[in-house]
């Protein structure tokens, strides 16, 4: 554990959240470029944001899918924060919020050129899995799910 580290609960609506997927969708459009599927937000999402030392620095979302069956959204940590295990913070913090959910199952997309995610995802436990919608004709895209119990 990193000290300074605060995890919160946080509405999609929440000033941090939107700075920081705003940050998010800007770093993915520097990386596949603007024609990249930009998927609506569910408004059942619940978010947690990660603040280092009073500051925002990361983010994650899980969106209901249907019973048992949950989805990570926007999971982001700030590039000069990256490297410290921000990220397994969010991912450890968003698997027992599913739990507590009554979600047994969670699934995610990323993309080709994000390795350091497709390796945080997979040594955790996240196996590849074939494009759902709407990423099924998506070159690009890679994605995963893991069986929480």
């Amino acid at each position: 554990m990193i000290d300074g580290v605060e995890i919160k609960p946080a509405a999609r609506t929440d000033a941090e959240v939107l700075a920081l997927t705003t940050a998010q969708q800007a770093e993915l459009a520097a990386l596949y470029g603007e024609d990249q599927p930009l998927v609506d937000l569910h408004p059942d999402i619940e978010f947690i944001v990660l603040r280092l030392d009073g500051a925002p620095v990361g983010c994650v979302g899980l969106q209901p899918i249907s019973p048992g069956l949950g989805e990570i959204k926007r999971m982001y940590v700030e590039p000069s924060s990256r490297g410290w295990g921000l990220s397994r913070q969010l991912l450890a913090e968003v698997e027992s919020l599913a739990l507590v959910q009554g979600l047994t199952t969670l699934r995610l997309e990323t993309g080709t050129r994000q390795h350091e995610a497709i390796g945080l995802y997979t040594r955790h436990g996240y196996l590849p899995t074939p494009p759902y919608p709407p990423f099924e004709n998506e070159t690009v895209s890679r994605c995963f799910a893991k069986q929480l119990v």
